[in-house]
């Protein structure tokens, strides 16, 4: 049936061609019509070839008389798991699979309900069986959905459902120039300098495409190791180079049909905006702030970007900022007017209130997220955690943690998301859901019982951690001992002021069993990656100097900073609320590898800083994350897991993850707490009292069949947030001045975030007062 489908289209191709050639003649419009058809059934066909070649990839490859040639069983293992990785990854930064049934605990994402199956037994009927019903439940529906646009039957076309058209209807229009900001992962990565194993990829994507994942499963180390970066330096490894995609569709649409920024700009195009009014500022996501300036010269561009708007329009420029950009934008401000001295944009410190209007911050991770650390502490996320029990050990073994955290270590935009402001913001637990009520079935919901309401003055000394080591036995390890039984981790949070516990020297675990935020971001600095353009330290960011050169290490981060002087700039701080978010964590020591730990360490010591060849790298814990693809030779294991048995509904604890409101991906102290901080009068961070206003969005998620696997105009979800019609409204009316004041100037507060910015404010440890005084 493909292969009649295909000779179909080939021959239709073939006849329209004929027929738009002649008709261009008569009329050129129409000719150009025709050639936009022929362009778009030229990709309809190289998407459904590409799909082809993945089902053959496991159905078995065929020689050139079309006979079937069976493949082994372990090649069709690592296309299925090339296949679920991508996806994964997809959905990482979008939103948990848990988190559109909150009260599930052990929720299986329905794109992958049929995978539950044994792999250790996998027999080939049953890799057949389980390809075909992933293909038809996840891939089939979003080729559906592009023949369905394809034939103009797309929802996008009915125009008159558009926030953007119902405007323009209202007379607005085009105004402040557009300059948007993309966040982490969203933008397309391209090569153009590789290895021998991918000089074939020249300038096509290894990140943000369909050939992305027909790369990975074809060599995965290959793969790998252009798209990894330097482990000391955060750099380009010798002789490769990615580079971030260029223009509009850069960040459009992620792989195929799943829109980023598509409806966002739509909607800006109905009231005018354009090319020449509205430029995309992608940028490669794994580089730390200051090697985006170091090495592509991104925000001196932005910069350029920025001016060239205003000189043109003679208007006030409007920067659109989502996820991680939020964190990359702030960062920008505060480089713009830094001193040139101090390798800052020499802008001034007018330059802010001369050329932008508003920062419209989308969901962004101002205060960072808790998803950095489990990626960077054992290569784990959520998902895949709840996956293991029904993918079984094969999964693990092709794509595992050791793999996937020799990979993120050495992205600088990770520890650029570690939660920032330590304790006195995410230790407090003011976000926090602790239901005292044993015969409370049910999860809490978001707006439940805080942790420490209970004893208020408890609730105003204490501390809870970020990471609980959940070893439930007197004997966890020979070397240690414990006096910690099954279940006092959930009686009671264990506080960093709990005596009781074990001590194992080697990873640093006090004898609390517990890790507060500091100490989980501080060993994460000690132990890895390209961290020096970092400082976790917030209060001594706020005493230093802005004519300090160290000062710039603290420009991503709003605590250890104020806001440029510009009184007429506005804030908007846009983003959803009601999904639960990861928050903290349960771990488990693996006591089997404790000496392959100590087999690392004793690697590292032995190095130094002047190590320069390969093999003296691979020898370093910091700097064996990068191997040829020859030598198949991985570094140990981190000797720690998340602890999946670990559940609790009464404090949202499922499979050794906590979870707190938020949108899914970033929580919401991290989402609304400077916001709110800004907004209040004589702000030692806002000095110039900038107005901030907070616009929430509650997650009303619901199936569409026109826009499968997503959650709908009134999703508050991390990425779906971009396609939520209150938020396009609000970016359209801010971008074009259209009614403002009337409908977008003022706080739309549906959590509980007043409450906890009260709650973390009033504890004696907590607050930006415990950073500044």
């Amino acid at each position: 049936a493909h292969g009649s489908n295909l000779s179909s289209s080939r021959r239709r191709c073939h006849h329209d061609g004929a027929d738009g050639s002649a008709a261009a003649t008569k009329h050129p419009a129409h000719g150009s019509i025709m050639r936009r058809r022929r362009t778009s059934k030229s990709a309809a066909l190289a998407a459904s070839a590409n799909a082809r070649a993945a089902v053959n990839a496991m159905n078995g490859n065929h020689d050139e008389n079309g006979k079937s040639q069976q493949q082994p069983d372990n090649q069709r293992v690592r296309t299925l798991f090339a296949v679920l990785f991508s996806f994964l990854t997809i959905r990482w930064f979008a939103a948990s699979p848990n988190a559109r049934l909150p009260n599930a605990s052990n929720f299986t994402p329905p794109e992958l309900a049929n995978l539950s199956i044994n792999l250790t037994a996998l027999s080939s009927d049953m890799l057949h069986s389980a390809f075909d019903d992933f293909y038809a439940s996840s891939v089939q529906p979003l080729l559906d959905l592009g023949r369905g646009a394809f034939n103009g039957t797309s929802h996008d076309l009915d125009e008159t459902s558009r926030v953007g058209y119902q405007l323009r209807e209202q007379n607005a229009r085009a105004k402040h120039p557009v300059v948007i900001i993309p966040g982490f992962i969203t933008t397309g990565l391209e090569l153009w300098e590789g290895t021998s194993c991918a000089k074939r990829h020249f300038r096509q994507r290894l990140w943000g495409s369909v050939s992305m994942a027909r790369t990975f499963f074809a060599d995965r180390e290959c793969w790998r190791k252009h798209l990894a970066l330097d482990p000391r330096t955060g750099m380009d490894p010798e002789h490769i180079r990615l580079r971030a995609a260029q223009g509009f569709e850069a960040a459009d649409n992620f792989i195929a049909t799943y829109w980023v920024w598509s409806k966002v700009i739509e909607n800006l195009a109905d009231v005018g905006y354009d090319g020449s009014t509205m430029t995309m500022m992608s940028y490669d996501w794994r580089l730390g702030y200051e090697n985006l300036e170091k090495r592509d010269g991104y925000f001196t561009k932005l910069k350029h970007t920025i001016e060239a708007h205003h000189a043109t329009t003679g208007e006030k420029v409007v920067m659109i900022s989502h996820s991680m950009g939020g964190t990359v934008a702030y960062y920008f401000l505060q480089w713009v007017v830094a001193d040139l001295k101090v390798e800052g944009g020499g802008g001034g410190k007018k330059w802010v209130e001369e050329h932008i209007q508003a920062f419209v911050n989308i969901a962004g991770t101002l205060l960072g997220t808790p998803k950095a650390v489990p990626a960077l502490l054992s290569g784990e996320l959520k998902d895949i955690v709840v996956l293991f029990s029904q993918l079984g050990e094969l999964m693990e073994q092709y794509f595992g943690r050791r793999w996937r955290k020799n990979l993120w270590m050495t992205w600088g935009s990770l520890f650029g998301m570690l939660p920032k402001g330590g304790d006195a913001i995410w230790g407090t637990g003011a976000d926090l859901i602790d239901d005292k009520d044993p015969n409370n079935g049910n999860a809490p919901e978001m707006n439940g019982t805080r942790s420490g309401a209970s004893d208020e003055l408890l609730g105003k000394t204490l501390l809870v951690p970020a990471i609980v080591w959940n070893n439930g036995t007197d004997d966890i390890c020979p070397s240690s001992s414990s006096h910690l039984n099954n279940n006092t981790a959930f009686a009671d949070t264990p506080t960093m002021n709990d005596e009781e516990g074990f001590n194992l020297s080697d990873l640093k675990i006090p004898p609390s069993r517990t890790w507060s935020m500091k100490e989980v971001v501080d060993f994460l600095f000690e132990n890895g990656g390209p961290t020096s353009i970092y400082s976790p330290d917030s209060k001594k960011g706020w005493k230093r100097r802005a004519s300090s050169k160290d000062k710039r290490k603290h420009w991503s981060d709003p605590i250890a900073t104020h806001l440029p002087r510009a009184s007429s700039l506005k804030i908007y701080c846009l983003y959803g609320t009601g999904v639960p978010t990861e928050r903290s964590y349960y771990y488990k020591v693996s006591c089997d590898k404790l000496e392959d730990t100590s087999n690392m360490g004793q690697n590292q010591t032995a190095c130094s800083e002047d190590d320069q060849n390969e093999t003296q790298l691979s020898q370093c814990s910091n700097s064996t994350i990068i191997q040829d693809a020859t030598e198949n030779v991985e570094p140990p294991e981190a000797p720690f897991t998340i602890d999946k048995a670990a559940n609790d509904k009464s404090k949202n604890v499922r499979s050794g993850v906590r979870f707190s409101d938020g949108d899914g991906s970033v929580p919401l102290i991290s989402l609304g707490y400077m916001c709110q901080k800004w907004s209040q009068p004589k702000s030692k961070h806002n000095p110039s009292g900038i107005k901030v206003y907070t616009r929430e969005r509650k997650n009303e998620a619901q199936v569409s069949l026109s826009d499968p696997g997503r959650g709908g105009p009134s999703s508050g979800e991390h990425v779906d947030i971009l396609g939520n019609v209150g938020v396009i409204e609000d970016v359209v009316r801010i971008a074009t001045g259209f009614e403002v004041e009337e409908k977008v100037d003022e706080d739309r507060i549906v959590s509980d975030l007043k409450q906890i910015v009260e709650k973390i404010d009033g504890h004696n440890l907590g607050g930006l007062n415990s950073v500044v005084r």
